[in-house]
């Protein structure tokens, strides 16, 4: 073999290592980049729909941030809102507790899945209805309600699809003074027989 021959072989192949090289990174740059997109989509959420007070506001973000057959599996089961149940929820929240705000506080990304921890704040504004086979009501004693919840997200075409969602049900009925976190037995069951 020449040595001009063994020239071209080895810039051949350092021009293969190179653009192998460009493309792996161009290929983390991309996946990155759809992992940052994917967590902003779900800021915004927080923001734009479930920390909004301007109704208006709230629908368009929830028109586009949400796909229209949106599926949420939750502590009372799975659940199929779409949009319009997505609307009538925010509807729900807002005349349930007055100054509801959600801040995220850590999100996470791999693939098309969202996870991330919030904490919502707001104010009882009306006594809250049972929920059967879950929930008692609960009369308005206008309490400030501080809860933490995790939720995941799938994601379809940078839409929110699919939601798994966790919250301190336990705590909210301790805050909204359903039952003394105390005295929860006597509060539930009443006096204790002597």
């Amino acid at each position: 073999m020449s040595v001009r021959t063994v020239l071209l072989v080895l810039v051949a192949g350092l021009c293969l290592i190179i653009a192998a090289a460009a493309g792996s990174r161009i290929t983390l740059g991309k996946g990155r980049s759809r992992l940052e997109r994917n967590k902003a989509v779900v800021r915004r959420m927080h923001a734009a729909v479930w920390s909004e007070a301007n109704r208006e506001k709230a629908v368009a973000a929830v028109r586009q941030l949400y796909t229209p057959d949106f599926i949420v599996h939750d502590w009372t089961g799975d659940h199929r809102p779409g949009v319009d149940g997505l609307i009538q929820n925010w509807e729900s929240e807002r005349a349930s507790f007055v100054g509801l705000t959600e801040h995220a506080q850590a999100i996470v990304a791999e693939g098309d899945l969202v996870v991330d921890r919030f904490f919502s704040t707001g104010t009882q504004a009306r006594d809250l209805g049972p929920i059967p086979h879950h929930s008692p009501g609960i009369s308005n004693r206008g309490r400030t309600l501080n809860m933490s919840e995790m939720e995941m997200f799938r994601l379809v075409d940078g839409k929110l699809a699919e939601q798994w969602l966790l919250n301190d049900i336990w705590g909210a009925h301790a805050q909204l003074g359903l039952f003394d976190p105390d005295h929860w037995r006597e509060s539930i069951c009443g006096a204790l027989p002597k």
